[in-house]
């Protein structure tokens, strides 16, 4: 499923983040539009007094139709409002040409930065993407500079204690941005390790700051199901959750037998809104309430009835490897052939617990 997201061409290059001229969003590959507007023109003007009016010189508009570097979008749309008034054309024509060049408009980028695709449609994937960047990802506050040479900052961060959850969100990322993140990894205070995307894009950056509206810095206090997400129809508010649910959620075993799905956060706001997604499937979660686990203070809500349990595994399949696997386990339990627990704990704890619980003698691990 997928829903065509409107013409956000002036969104992605707001002027309140246009600090400095590497600061604004260029387009590319449109030199034959910039070629027809500035025939057009000189039917209407001498070439000096176009220049003297748009404020732009002849190298200019050589350099855009030649296409040697991006246009950026806001001289883009002065220019084409020049030409309306110009050419005497009316707001439907500059309608209609602005929304062919959104049309046509493929990479975007900045001066001295990557060119990168942006999605023209909402669908399940970019859906699933935003939910695991609302759930273990960080989008840098635009106004807080990395460097002394950069006036804006353009990163977005997302960790992970396990590497093959990269894997996975490598391929989607160049699916949906024509971009393969690097995948990196450090050492936690608690010598354990764990993996990080590292992206600095300006595009990426301002088309999920703006367009589909995740919070920049501290998202605590503002985490919630985007707009862009709730107005859409059911299947793509579900891919978000599950994309939720592989950053931030939990499988798991109560007392090492009894299966139990639990979702926490800081603030409840989020969690209410995926009660009210899951009673759309008759999906019944309890909570949110306070949760007293030292790793997971805030609030939680479960979900521990067989036949919700089931409900949800088939209602929101998970794409992170290492809940697949959870997963799987999950619905042999609900099953009467019940697995021992020691299978769960090589499995909950994904490559590195697996590699530490098979490096045990065979009677320590029957214990489990």
């Amino acid at each position: 499923m997928k829903i065509k997201i409107p013409n956000y061409l002036l969104e992605l290059d707001e002027k309140e983040y246009i600090k400095k001229g590497s600061d604004s969003i260029r387009v590319y590959h449109i030199g034959y539009i910039i070629k027809k507007i500035y025939s057009e023109l000189k039917e209407f003007k001498s070439i000096e007094i176009i220049e003297n009016e748009s404020k732009r010189c002849h190298q200019t508009y050589s350099g855009w139709i030649l296409e040697r570097g991006g246009t950026s979008i806001q001289d883009l749309y002065r220019i084409l409002q020049y030409w309306k008034v110009t050419c005497k054309k009316t707001d439907k024509d500059l309608e209609n040409l602005w929304e062919e060049i959104y049309s046509i408009s493929n990479y975007f980028g900045c001066v001295n930065g990557k060119r990168v695709k942006l999605p023209k449609y909402l669908d399940n994937q970019l859906s699933y993407l935003l939910g695991v960047i609302m759930g273990d990802g960080h989008l840098a506050n635009p106004n807080k500079s990395y460097d002394r040479l950069t006036s804006y900052n353009s990163e977005l961060r997302i960790t992970d204690g396990h590497k093959e959850t990269f894997v996975k969100l490598s391929k989607i990322f160049e699916e949906l941005f024509g971009y393969k993140p690097k995948i990196y990894s450090e050492l936690s205070k608690t010598n354990k390790p764990f993996y990080r995307f590292v992206i600095r894009s300006k595009p990426i950056h301002r088309f999920l700051m703006n367009i589909c509206q995740i919070p920049t810095g501290k998202k605590y206090d503002k985490t919630d199901i985007p707009k862009i997400i709730k107005d859409s129809p059911l299947e793509i508010q579900k891919s978000f959750i599950v994309g939720f649910f592989d950053a931030d959620g939990c499988l798991r075993l109560h007392r090492e037998k009894f299966p139990m799905v639990t979702i926490s956060q800081l603030n409840p706001q989020i969690l209410y809104s995926i009660i009210e997604v899951s009673k759309m499937l008759n999906i019944k979660w309890s909570g949110p309430y306070r949760s007293n686990h030292p790793r997971n203070k805030g609030y939680q809500i479960k979900i521990t009835n067989k036949e919700n349990l089931e409900r949800f595994l088939k209602e929101f399949p998970s794409l992170n490897p290492i809940k697949i696997k959870q997963s799987g386990i999950l619905w042999k339990m609900l099953n009467p052939r019940l697995i021992s627990p020691s299978k769960w704990m090589v499995i909950e704890g994904g490559e590195q617990k697996t590699k530490e619980t098979l490096s045990r003698d065979t009677s320590k691990v029957q214990k489990l």
